[in-house]
């Protein structure tokens, strides 16, 4: 796939990379109510009626996989993996859904992704599609013989990415078959820009709260990025598009409270694309990210909440690309294979396996969630096991609908990725915005960045050996920078805190003033032309000063680089605010390295929230010298977001 389309942030486990099928996927176009779905019919029309919706997930009766949902509660359960997860490791949304009885109610989440099947038993409830009659309605944007309006995937698909990510935001619990979702009663609407064809300008204007069909959201979840390896070109149409939608979304939606925009950070911490082998190597060898957050352009704007992924043991997920730019991370998971179950059916093939060729982490909990529904596509479906390669896809006997929760193949244990950490993030925004519908988009990130849970506490960074023999300091653990909020380029703020964050939302009275986006300073822009030299960690040190009179209460922090070199992922940036803060915003060891040049390339840092931006911010430049070539520094300018 090319490098300036968008792929979905799903990670498959026979390439371990981005799902690049662009939204290619699978469903049987007719459904029926089975005996269970149709006792469960009288019950729905109760809760309609009433204000309240409980939702209890130790409850086998209503919410039969609810206990395999160690994201929503984690008790240690495998989930049908190998390993269990740490009890704890969640989004504290159990007493919630069952104390508070919130469940998204009342809320409109926006599914930007490959579609989703509107007719799934578990989706179904919480999706009103009557175009020009309802607040929002999906749009299908493929040429297919389906409705301009129904996004659903069509019987010469494989899997359906989209329809798993809306049962992690909304499946509807209490039916007596399936979970429950984050919000198990936020309304859904899909809209399939990144199916194959579709990714136009106008597509993603329409998805993202630029037509009458989408502008009626509160929350748009995107589970998708491009995997690039050089600076995207400012002419992108996704990017164009999303820039116009994010400001204009944030300024005008929600009846001017703002929408919210959530976005996966990459999966790309190891691998990045189909030729990344070559671009990943010093990444690997070192430990970090070949992918920066920042490396997409969408992830650098203050508009758009930035997601990283943790797995079922309270760290990073294997695969989750790391950044300054990230705001909040969540559940992801890891892969959920059971060896014990593949190993069998490989070995009645005659067959072995050998794991040492798989990731370490591929027996941990991934996320349970809607599959395509049926037997006959999706991850969860009837075979015959009689292929290796098919016996890993399947990957244990929930996904081989061989138990009585999963017999129908309506779910799958598999979904994981920053895709499966966005719309755990999406769904906890309903949750907070059913618990105070006034609040801007502004002050949900607040509450995220307040109230989420410093985890891997204990993440010190990762220190690089660099060819001349000198340790330098690749990337940083834990800060707490001078407003006392504690952040990680791992981790963002930290892992999302549902309970806190409802908490703090229902008695907010945080006065975060009128929103001011500032210019870029310096104001008079003079080209510089610096030479950076190879494996000089001392690098050089150029400052710009944001005067008293124009001092803000930061909210974010954007930079614009340009820096001449063949191995630009050779370069560290490391920005220092006026109160001391440092934040390394661009990492040494990425995939950039063999790529050329970057060229006023936006970037963004987090880590100074809550500060104050009056005094001298400095920027390191260090060239580390992994592939021995000099650098030239070409010059920078600095935009402050924030508040008086």
């Amino acid at each position: 796939m090319a490098q300036n389309k968008n792929v979905l942030f799903s990670v498959s486990i026979l390439v371990v990379s981005f799902v690049a099928s662009c939204g290619k996927s699978n469903t049987i176009s007719q459904q029926h109510l089975s005996e269970n779905q149709l006792m469960t019919v009288s019950i729905q029309e109760d809760e309609e009626l009433s204000d309240s919706y409980c939702t209890d997930l130790n409850d086998e009766q209503n919410n039969p996989l609810g206990k395999y949902q160690w994201h929503l509660k984690n008790l240690g359960q495998l989930s049908f993996a190998t390993t269990p997860g740490r009890p704890g490791v969640d989004i504290n949304v159990s007493r919630v859904l069952k104390d508070n009885c919130l469940s998204g109610k009342g809320v409109h989440v926006a599914v930007v992704d490959s579609g989703m099947e509107l007719a799934h038993p578990s989706l179904q409830p919480n999706i009103d599609n009557r175009p020009n009659e309802s607040s929002t309605w999906s749009l299908n944007f493929r040429k297919n013989l389906l409705s301009p309006f129904d996004p659903s995937p069509i019987p010469e698909d494989d899997s359906d990415h989209g329809t798993m990510v809306s049962g992690i935001i909304a499946m509807r619990s209490n039916l007596g078959f399936g979970g429950s979702g984050v919000a198990p009663r936020a309304q859904l609407a899909a809209y399939n820009v990144i199916s194959q064809g579709s990714q136009t300008f106008q597509n993603f204007l329409d998805s993202l709260g630029g037509s009458d069909a989408s502008n009626g959201n509160d929350i748009f979840s995107m589970s998708y990025g491009f995997s690039n390896m050089k600076q995207i070109p400012d002419d992108n149409a996704s990017v164009r598009a999303s820039l116009a939608a994010f400001k204009m979304g944030t300024r005008q939606l929600r009846n001017g409270k703002g929408a919210l925009y959530v976005k996966a950070a990459g999966n790309g911490f190891s691998r990045l694309g189909m030729f990344s082998g070559w671009a990943c190597q010093s990444a690997i060898q070192f430990n970090v990210s070949c992918q920066n957050s920042n490396m997409n352009l969408e992830n650098s704007l203050p508009e758009v909440i930035t997601v990283g992924a943790v797995n079922a043991h309270g760290v990073k997920s294997s695969y989750s690309t790391t950044g300054a730019s990230l705001w909040i991370s969540a559940p992801g998971g890891e892969y959920g294979v059971d060896k014990s179950w593949v190993e069998h059916h490989v070995n009645k093939l005659g067959d072995v396996i050998d794991w040492n060729d798989y990731r370490a982490t591929i027996g941990e909990p991934a996320i349970v969630t809607t599959d395509v529904s049926g037997t006959r596509y999706g991850v969860s479906k009837y075979s015959k096991l009689l292929d290796k390669k098919e016996i890993l896809g399947i990957r244990n006997e929930f996904n081989a609908c061989d138990i009585e929760e999963n017999k129908d193949g309506n779910y799958t244990n598999s979904m994981n990725g920053t895709s499966s950490a966005t719309p755990i993030t999406s769904g906890s925004i309903a949750l907070i915005l059913e618990a105070n519908p006034d609040l801007t988009w502004r002050d949900v990130k607040y509450i995220l960045a307040k109230t989420a849970t410093k985890i891997d506490p204990d993440f010190a960074g990762v220190y690089m050996q660099l060819p001349n023999g000198e340790s330098y300091q690749a990337e940083q653990g834990w800060l707490d920078n001078a407003a006392g909020f504690h952040f990680s380029n791992w981790y963002g703020f930290g892992l999302v805190n549902v309970g806190e964050a409802v908490s703090l939302a229902k008695n907010y009275d945080v006065d975060l003033g009128n929103y001011v986006d500032q210019y870029w300073f310096p104001k008079y822009f003079s080209a510089m032309n610096l030479v950076v030299k190879s494996g000089d960690i001392k690098g050089l040190v150029n400052s710009v000063r944001i005067p008293k009179s124009e001092s803000l209460s930061i909210e974010s922090v954007q930079i614009k680089v340009t820096i001449e070199s063949k191995y630009v992922g050779d370069v560290a940036l490391e920005l220092t605010s006026p109160s001391g803060t440092k934040s390394i915003i661009w990492h040494a060891g990425n995939a950039f390295s063999g790529n050329g040049n970057i060229v006023d390339m936006p970037m963004q840092s987090n880590a100074f929230y809550g500060e104050n931006s009056a005094g001298e911010w400095k920027l390191k430049v260090i060239n580390t010298g992994l592939h021995k070539e000099d650098a030239t520094f070409k010059g920078w300018k600095l935009k402050i977001s924030g508040h008086k």
